[in-house]
């Protein structure tokens, strides 16, 4: 009799147990618990999925406080097939979760937001659990934007947990710049407008992925949650410099880059700010031909809002790809057609090697931007083929930034006889120089700003073209007597 007694008062008080455990679990996360460096499991504190109960349902709240974030990792092992785990973040993102789901769901508590996890169980072979963890985010770090001949564009591993605001004289508009990379994702990469201490509005910047983000008023700030975007670069510029654009768009090229299809028909002028990831330079490789007649396609080297110089008319210009930026960033503007263009940042190994006629343009990164450093530069064509060339060097313009400042042009043959030699030491534009010869050498210093266009064409060719011209100009003599 005493054993049963026994065995009836640890079956109430189980029993009570179960439904205080049960009771807990549904209850609201104490505000007290949501503090950076604490961790919650749901539910019943277990690490493991717990068995659900049929008909349970039970809705959490996770409100992290002011700089900090809350990540979810859910366990999904739901088997009923109107089981459901609905979360709804604070920017009405909700996300239903059945047993067809993946096992493991990870979501992202933006600070000062809240996100409910609501469960709703029919099948009681149906299990779930979740861990609730708390991390601290760094104060904001502040920068103005740059102004002048700089783009302000970064790589978003630079805001994974590490919040940036920028400001500016007015508003920021922020475009993404997405590469080839197709695994980078934006879900808990996040746009407040305002500073992260008095947030105007918070947005996904998943949600602009192919349109701008305008801030309404001179403060932007951007922070990622996660580590699951390495290959995408954003870029800031004033919304007053995107005036006259159709479209303004952005492209970070890497060794994955795709195609970059700049789409401006209909009288639309569309600009594209190429970025290179990683590297101090850019290659053009390949681009689609420019058939419409009214179609406008260069590139220039700066940005909307401060003077630039244009490095290429691809309409109107003669040269031959690939063709080589020696500088991290620039701008494409097309206007009343389609083109498609191809960048690297690899110079091929064979670049500065000739084996027939070729034309393009050589410049410094301070014709780029007169902030940068060309360090010393010394570089040479070389002609492998066994036809008499002739190079001829067109100095587009050249800026010399102090009084060290120095531009060599030097034509050699195949001995390395110079059969031309120019100096310039001023500022000067429209000159040529031209020589027989088989290497080109260029070399100037770093305050330098140079923009060349360089040809190479057979010597045969111009004989012949000489000697046409010649025998025209006697017919012609001969046809008048």
């Amino acid at each position: 009799m005493h054993f049963l007694f026994t065995i009836n008062i640890f079956l109430v008080f189980s029993l009570a147990l179960f439904r205080i455990s049960a009771q807990l679990d549904c209850t609201a996360i104490p505000d007290g618990l949501q503090v950076a460096g604490n961790a919650i499991n749901i539910p019943d504190n277990s690490v493991v999925p717990v068995a659900l109960s049929a008909n349970f349902n039970c809705s959490y709240t996770i409100k992290p406080p002011k700089n900090t974030f809350a990540k979810i990792t859910l366990l999904n092992q739901l088997v009923g097939v109107n089981d459901v785990i609905i979360v709804t973040d604070g920017l009405q993102l909700t996300t239903k979760i059945n047993r067809n789901y993946p096992n493991n769901v990870i979501f992202y508590v933006f600070p000062q937001t809240s996100t409910t996890v609501d469960v709703q169980n029919i099948d009681a072979a149906s299990k779930f659990q979740m861990t609730i963890t708390y991390t601290s985010l760094p104060p904001s770090t502040q920068r103005a934007l740059q102004t002048g001949q700089n783009v302000n564009y970064f790589s978003l591993s630079t805001v994974q947990r590490k919040p940036i605001s920028f400001s500016s004289d007015g508003s920021i508009s922020l475009t993404l710049a997405r590469s080839g990379y197709v695994y980078d994702k934006f879900d808990n990469y996040y746009i407040i407008d305002g500073d992260m201490d008095n947030p105007k509005s918070i947005q996904r910047l998943d949600n602009y992925q192919s349109k701008n983000f305008n801030s309404s008023g001179n403060i932007i700030s951007i922070v990622g949650l996660d580590d699951l975007a390495t290959h995408t670069t954003f870029i800031l510029t004033p919304s007053t410099d995107l005036i006259g654009y159709t479209k303004f768009s952005g492209t970070t090229v890497n060794a994955v880059s795709p195609n970059v299809y700049v789409n401006a028909a209909n009288e639309e002028k569309v600009r594209v700010v190429v970025v290179a990831k990683d590297a101090n330079q850019l290659v053009l490789k390949k681009m689609g031909t420019l058939e419409n007649e009214n179609c406008k396609a260069y590139a220039d080297t700066g940005t909307p809002s401060s003077p630039s110089n244009t490095l290429i008319d691809f309409k109107s210009d003669a040269y031959s790809l690939p063709q080589l930026f020696p500088y991290p960033y620039f701008s494409i503007i097309v206007e009343n057609c389609d083109v498609n263009f191809n960048f690297s940042t690899t110079l091929p190994s064979n670049y500065y090697t000739i084996d027939s006629e070729r034309n393009g343009f050589i410049f410094s990164p301070t014709f780029f931007n007169s902030e940068a450093d060309n360090g010393y530069i010394n570089i040479t064509f070389a002609y492998t083929g066994d036809e008499k060339v002739q190079f001829a060097v067109d100095v587009d313009r050249v800026t010399m930034g102090n009084s060290n400042s120095q531009l060599d042009i030097n034509i050699y043959d195949s001995k390395w006889n110079p059969t031309l030699s120019t100096v310039i030491s001023g500022n000067q534009e429209g000159t040529r120089s031209r020589a027989n010869g088989v290497y080109l050498n260029v070399r100037m210093t770093s305050a330098t700003s140079t923009k060349l266009y360089w040809s190479l064409t057979s010597f045969s060719v111009s004989i012949f073209n000489l000697q046409f011209i010649i025998i025209l100009a006697v017919c012609t003599m001969m046809i008048s007597n």
